[in-house]
């Protein structure tokens, strides 16, 4: 069976990242599947700007230990810490960063931190509804500071769980865009960040049409897209279905060759 690393789908393609005999390869999805996963679980390593790396203590019954959570690179553009990446840094150094605030659903707003070159794929991935831009910064160094002062001002959610998420894949559209173009113009209103002139962007043009889609656990039908880590497909007869796909991160799977 093959060990899951990871699923993205920013760019438009659900695509499962997984291990096999040391490797890791990318798996895009075809238009129809059928994968089963395991209950079993296994560190999927940390990832350095060299590729992904094989947990080094093999540890079982967890999707991350501590030691590769301390190594993985992810946490230089999570959370601004580039211990150990002195690379990273000077880059990041050079590039533009953004804060930024998301809407999912028709009530919940997400502010968060990302690079400006990744604002649309990062709006995707994450599968929010609508986005939009309100600080920009050179380089990471204030951006995490400014987030978190935005956040605290606010109440906006540092992060949005997958349950959460789950819950949110049917709303009202049109309530939730008047509701989140009412808090960007709250926040530049407050004047707590420089002037900004705010473009919301609909995100939700780029996931599949959907209504009150079952959950599973499994994989078998017609591949509908991705909503951010959620996969959506449908039966044979025609349901709907929603697959959380960061819960099945560090477990393994069979897929059905055609």
């Amino acid at each position: 069976m093959l060990h899951f690393i990871r699923f993205y789908s920013g760019e438009g393609k659900p695509t499962i990242l997984f291990r096999e005999n040391g490797e890791v390869e990318a798996l895009e999805l075809r238009k129809k599947e059928k994968i089963d996963f395991s209950g079993s679980l296994a560190c999927i390593g940390f990832r350095t700007p060299k590729g992904y790396k094989e947990c080094k203590n093999h540890a079982i019954n967890v999707k991350q230990c501590p030691l590769c959570s301390y190594l993985d690179m992810a946490k230089a553009y999570t959370v601004g810490d580039f211990t150990g990446f002195p690379s990273l840094y000077e880059k990041a150094k050079k590039e533009k960063y953004i804060l930024y605030l998301a809407g999912f659903g028709e009530k919940l707003i997400k502010c968060g931190v990302t690079r400006k070159e990744r604002f649309s794929e990062r709006m995707r991935e994450q599968g929010s509804d609508f986005g939009c831009i309100v600080a920009e910064f050179s380089g990471p160094d204030k951006v995490y500071g400014a987030e978190a002062s935005l956040q605290s001002r606010f109440s906006f959610a540092n992060a949005v769980r997958m349950a959460q998420k789950m819950r949110m894949l049917s709303f009202d559209k049109q309530e939730a865009k008047m509701n989140f173009e009412s808090i960007v113009e709250m926040v530049k209103t407050s004047e707590v960040l420089p002037s900004f002139s705010p473009k919301v962007i609909d995100f939700s043009e780029f996931y599949p049409k959907i209504n009150s889609p079952k959950y599973s656990d499994s994989v078998i039908g017609k591949i509908l897209g991705a909503k951010g880590e959620i996969l959506l497909f449908s039966s044979g007869s025609g349901e709907q279905y929603a697959v959380n796909m960061r819960q099945k991160i560090g477990t393994f799977f069979k897929r059905e060759t055609e």
